[in-house]
């Protein structure tokens, strides 16, 4: 069963969706908000929730999977994970290219751990940016197929129709075109008509 609540509407919104995971990667990351959650056990879990309930607004309703609503139509839902993807490398980018620490809760790592911060850092970016990057496309393929499956299920799905009532749908277009072209014509004779009547005036 679909929801169409006006609430689970605004939360399956693109404008919304897309804000909320643009604001999920800066807004935490670049903010103190990373080392304040990261400053209890309680906090940690309560980021993770909150990444794991943002992938599922954002590619829920991308998906089409129930109970999320959202639009049929496969361009404008291939377009949606396009307009993430520059975000997310951005993002990605400046984690590797960031001269010292972006949060203090990994700035200073155990002696015995002998890690290299700043290049701990540089592969936590290009992590970051594959593994968020990758699936991303794979679902635009994933939609892309889908797209062409749907349309050759219309196209087939056409087809008989008009096996079996003889393409009734394209002869009634047929028809009102013709209705039209005979109207345009009638228009065109009366009025030709009209000018030499006032002519032999």
């Amino acid at each position: 069963m679909r929801v169409s609540r006006p609430i689970a509407k605004v939360g399956a919104h693109p404008a919304f969706t897309l804000s909320l995971f643009i604001f999920s990667l800066y807004g935490i990351y670049f903010t103190p908000t990373f080392d304040a959650l990261m400053s209890s056990v309680w906090g940690h879990y309560l980021m993770l929730m909150h990444f794991l309930i943002t992938g599922i607004i954002f590619f829920g309703p991308v998906l089409m999977v129930d109970p999320w609503p959202g639009t049929k139509n496969h361009l404008l839902r291939i377009m949606l994970m396009m307009a993430g993807l520059p975000f997310h490398a951005f993002f990605a980018i400046a984690v590797m290219m960031a001269p010292s620490p972006i949060v203090e809760f990994f700035a200073s790592p155990p002696p015995s751990w002998n890690v290299d911060v700043i290049d701990d850092q540089l592969w936590a970016g290009g992590l970051t940016w594959v593994f968020g990057d990758v699936p991303t496309i794979v679902v635009m393929i994933a939609l892309a197929v889908l797209w062409m499956r749907s349309d050759d299920r219309l196209a087939r799905r056409t087809d008989r129709q008009a096996e079996r009532d003889g393409d009734a749908e394209l002869n009634a277009y047929n028809a009102y075109l013709q209705r039209l072209a005979d109207r345009e014509t009638a228009t065109q004779g009366v009025g030709g008509r009209s000018a030499s009547l006032a002519g032999e005036r």
